[in-house]
């Protein structure tokens, strides 16, 4: 049983340094490459006919963790050993080694160590027309998001999942859930 939301209920607040560029796309999104194939940090937006809006998606290192790699959808956030260090572009899916109060980083493809360069979606509608993998489920939560609220992350016993924002996370809100999480 998962406990989650659905695609066409986030909406993501984009929170990462750097501003949207013009430049060729990718023919496919979910692609993950051994090879910084595209300078870290730059940023794409397209627009989504189905949500009716835009979606901002970022390129990252993926830095491997104490849990398994992520897979299509599931959030990430900054990885906190490498932000120290002075890599901002480096995320990671393990709740007890990401900032969780940080920008959030939905996984387009499943980045490994072997090939941990890949576009994210860290902004704006879920972009379903494009990337359709997507759609495909429910995007995990720890049970606590209601409707209308604003969402960070939360350590579970493994993967970070979105999570109920506080008001004391009120400068870092990173998404915005527009229904309460459910469970398939």
């Amino acid at each position: 049983m998962t406990v989650g939301i659905a695609h066409n209920k986030i909406y993501l607040i984009d929170h990462w340094p750097g501003e949207v560029t013009h430049g060729p796309n990718p023919s496919d999104w979910t692609a993950v490459s051994a090879t910084e194939d595209v300078p870290l940090g730059t940023k794409r937006m397209i627009y989504d006919d189905t949500h009716n809006g835009w979606a901002t998606l970022m390129y990252l290192k993926f830095v491997d963790g104490a849990v398994p790699e992520p897979t299509v959808r599931m959030p990430c956030g900054v990885h906190t050993a490498s932000a120290a260090s002075g890599y901002w572009q480096r995320v990671n899916n393990d709740g007890s080694e990401v900032n969780l109060t940080g920008p959030i980083a939905i996984a387009l493809g499943s980045p490994t160590t072997a090939t941990p360069y890949g576009w994210f979606w860290v902004g704006g509608v879920c972009p379903s027309d494009t990337i359709a993998t997507l759609d495909d489920g429910l995007y995990w939560t720890d049970g606590s998001v209601t409707a209308q609220s604003y969402m960070v992350l939360a350590a579970s016993a493994s993967y970070a999942k979105f999570h109920l924002a506080t008001a004391t996370d009120v400068a870092n809100f990173s998404a915005f859930s527009m229904a309460e999480d459910t469970t398939s």
